[in-house]
């Protein structure tokens, strides 16, 4: 007698389809990594700053870091092969990738943009207006605002990481073909020498730590670490690794994160953090659970709250604060109210994914420049 299954439950997959090694995972982790940004975007709001509750979030960086290397991972795994045997044209991958942010990139910012100038007008000027320039503005349009050209954050900051990731996509269509297949050893040497050489950079230019760059070196903080996320997926790419030791190894890793997140900060415990986040990778791409519809959902609308949440931020707690003044809220309908507004970008991403990214996605992929190549 087969077992009773809901709909909602099913996996999108085939049915006799064997679940993906990191299928459901990876898709899991990509949601984590999009909530954990969320958070530490959201965390200065709260009624008590979330860094004072749980001093990780002091650390933004972490997730900002881990989703560049989950990116070079995904990336490595995805279309590796495919560049290097030739079954996929330079540019035709470049497109591919730039066709799949950009509509619902340029969508969001647009939105942005009319709830800036509406609440302008209604003489409901927004916190630090100066973020808020048309230069900075028609650089985030056309994504080239990650590249060094702009000086401080603007609009909805965290596309930055989409604008340096241009940058990676070319270069990885370039190189793959060097690395893709070296051995072990000379992939575990091109690692630690990228961390290096990329630390040496980031102090002897900009003088600051390589995983906490500022915005006007992007490119020198994205490039290593997208490329660190190939070397982990090359170097893993055969690794099994049983629930137990997945569980484990994920439990350890944050332990360890966050006992090195209280210490000083040094060039040795930030790159220990890049090895553990590197573990945490590693392990979620060789465990095998059954993917669902739910794991895929989380997946896409991972990259919908990660484009979405700085503009649910901006209306939500710009309202919070007069809401509070008026009907004078006490600390916990304050938490009700911050906890309500996290939930509402949760929702939102979930959304803005199905109703809009997904069906814009595939529209856009069937085009015939898109869909061919050129």
């Amino acid at each position: 007698m087969k077992p009773l299954t809901f709909a909602l439950f099913r996996t999108p997959h085939a049915p006799d389809a064997q679940p993906r090694a990191g299928g459901a995972s990876l898709d899991v982790l990509r949601f984590m990594a999009a909530s954990f940004i969320l958070l530490f975007h959201y965390g200065s709001t709260a009624p008590v700053d979330l860094a004072t509750l749980l001093p990780v979030f002091r650390q933004g960086w972490l997730a900002t870091d881990f989703f560049l290397l989950l990116s070079g991972y995904i990336l490595s795994r995805a279309y590796g092969q495919r560049l290097v045997t030739s079954h996929m044209r330079r540019t035709h991958f470049f497109l591919r990738r730039f066709a799949r942010l950009w509509p619902s990139h340029i969508l969001v910012l647009l939105v942005f943009g009319a709830f800036v100038l509406a609440s302008s007008v209604a003489g409901f000027a927004p916190n630090h207006a100066e973020k808020y320039g048309a230069a900075d503005f028609i650089a985030q349009a056309f994504l080239v605002h990650g590249w060094g050209i702009m000086r401080a954050e603007s609009w909805n900051t965290p596309t930055w990481t989409l604008s340096a990731l241009l940058i990676c996509y070319g270069l990885f269509s370039v190189y793959v073909p060097f690395v893709y297949k070296r051995s072990l050893p000379v992939m575990i040497g091109l690692s630690l020498a990228v961390l290096l050489i990329a630390h040496g950079l980031a102090l002897g230019l900009a003088h600051h730590p390589l995983v906490d760059l500022p915005f006007a070196w992007a490119l020198l903080r994205a490039i290593p670490l997208f490329l660190l996320g190939n070397l982990i997926e090359r170097m893993t790419a055969g690794l099994r690794v049983s629930k137990p030791v997945f569980w484990g190894s994920l439990a350890l890793a944050f332990i360890a994160i966050s006992g090195l997140s209280l210490l000083p900060r040094h060039a040795l415990t930030d790159s220990l953090i890049l090895s553990l986040l590197g573990l945490v990778l590693a392990v979620s791409g060789g465990v095998t659970f059954h993917e669902n519809l739910v794991t895929h959902r989380m997946g896409r609308a991972s990259f919908a709250l990660f484009l979405t949440h700085s503009l649910v931020g901006a209306i939500w707690f710009g309202l919070s604060p007069r809401i509070m003044a008026h009907f004078n809220l006490g600390v916990m309908a304050q938490w009700s109210l911050w906890i309500a507004g996290v939930l509402v970008a949760i929702v939102t991403a979930f959304l803005f994914d199905a109703l809009i990214d997904k069906p814009l996605s595939q529209r856009i992929s069937r085009l015939s420049f898109v869909k061919g190549g050129i």
